[in-house]
């Protein structure tokens, strides 16, 4: 079991830190070095998650009655090291060709996305209620102790300190970004041992797997403590997911920071998620997943705001880092609550949607940024301010399903084990 944490929590630090290099250096490669509009990065991100909206949930509903976790992220994260390799190889040496760099990044994300179908329901393999927020606060842990890396370790190709080949600056960290993930990733591979039964299943036709797709949905949202976290992490994670792929481009354009001043505040800001993370599980292990996520988000209602009008660059990092704190908990204790409320032979699909919800945020939420930047841009560098507190908005409207969650109500497992 311990081995099998060990690998689980290394894939999270290993998907991490290509993660964050492309949306760190790829968004700035484009909108900045290339000159490209804002709307080209959030077209990316919209692009692929409406390409995972439309297969997730009949992959997830596939897994459930297969249960070939391990097989689905081998598949994928071959699939996803090759992409992002490729959109690191355009960048080098065709650094002109701005759109196919743009296409093959928006497929590789597609599938970085879609190995977390597989990825994810293993928490419930190597983990019990007994420790399911601490295990998933280790893997949300090691996700920001890999960003953290990623960006340390990039950060002189980037400024020009170390040049390897091609074109130089941003494009020369994508490629060992890419490298390392495969790498990294190899553990969990080869070696993880995947005690979870494996069945065939036989081929349908499109039309049964719609209609499979519509009763497992039934099934799912039958659970009202899982259709209340589900909408609520829908408008929450549109927020911090938004704003934290649009960070890099609004401390340049909003505060005129270095590259070195992004990569070390975003490396304070992450570190201080690792250890909130850890901390966020075990205190929500003691004292419930809910009332741990509740107050949670109201710190996010007071952070953003507190950020969008802060009156120096100072107080920014300082807001900042007090965030990183929250940021962490946030993820970890959600997906804990995931794996609590859905039921066994319905896990994959929960989770599958569970992820479908962030997915629909990031294609929401910068719809929602950019629409906020274009009607107050007149206001000049004040209309990322407007942009960050339309984020806050979202956070306080989720929490009145939240507030319906009531962990005293039986799951669907508990139900049937009562009939």
């Amino acid at each position: 079991m311990r081995k099998n944490i060990f690998f689980w929590t290394l894939y999270d630090f290993a998907n991490s830190i290509v993660m964050i290099v492309f949306l760190f250096y790829f968004s700035q490669w484009l909108v900045v070095d290339s000159g490209k509009p804002d709307w080209w990065f959030n077209a990316i991100l919209a692009g692929s998650s409406s390409l995972f909206v439309l297969t997730a949930p009949i992959l997830g509903r596939r897994l459930d009655y297969s249960q070939k976790k391990l097989s689905g992220v081998r598949i994928t994260t071959v699939i996803t090291f090759l992409l992002f390799s490729g959109t690191a190889l355009v960048t080098l040496f065709a650094p002109a060709h701005v759109l196919l760099a743009a296409l093959v990044y928006t497929c590789g994300l597609y599938f970085y996305l879609l190995s977390f179908v597989y990825y994810t329901p293993m928490l419930s393999d190597i983990s019990d209620t007994t420790n399911r927020n601490f295990v998933s606060g280790l893997g949300m842990g090691a996700n920001y102790a890999g960003q953290v890396i990623g960006l340390l370790i990039t950060l002189p190709l980037a400024t020009g300190a170390i040049y390897l080949f091609g074109a130089t600056g941003r494009a020369q960290t994508l490629l060992p970004a890419a490298i390392l993930f495969g790498i990294l990733a190899m553990p969990l591979l080869f070696w993880f041992k995947d005690g979870s039964p494996q069945s065939r299943i036989d081929r349908e036709s499109i039309r049964d797997e719609l209609s499979g797709v519509r009763k497992t949905l039934n099934l799912i949202f039958a659970n009202k403590n899982l259709t209340f976290l589900l909408l609520a992490y829908f408008l929450f994670s549109d927020a911090l997911l938004t704003f934290s792929n649009n960070f890099p481009i609004f401390l340049e354009k909003v505060h005129n920071a270095s590259d070195s001043v992004k990569t070390y505040l975003t490396a304070g800001i992450l570190s201080l998620s690792v250890i909130g993370a850890i901390l966020g599980g075990s205190i929500a292990d003691k004292k419930g997943g809910v009332r741990t996520l509740f107050w949670l988000l109201i710190s996010w209602i007071v952070l953003f705001p507190a950020l969008a009008f802060a009156p120096s660059f100072s107080l920014v990092v300082v807001i900042c880092l007090i965030a990183g704190i929250f940021f962490g908990p946030t993820w970890g204790v959600s997906r804990a609550l995931v794996s609590e409320f859905s039921a066994k032979e319905l896990r994959a699909s929960s989770f599958s949607f569970f992820i479908l919800m962030e997915r629909f945020a990031t294609f929401a939420g910068p719809i929602v940024w950019s629409i906020v930047l274009a009607a107050t841009a007149s206001q000049g560098a004040r209309s990322y301010s407007y942009a960050i507190v339309s984020m806050g908005i979202l956070v306080f409207v989720s929490l009145f399903f939240i507030r319906k969650i009531s962990p005293t109500v039986p799951s669907l497992d508990s139900k049937r084990r009562v009939e």
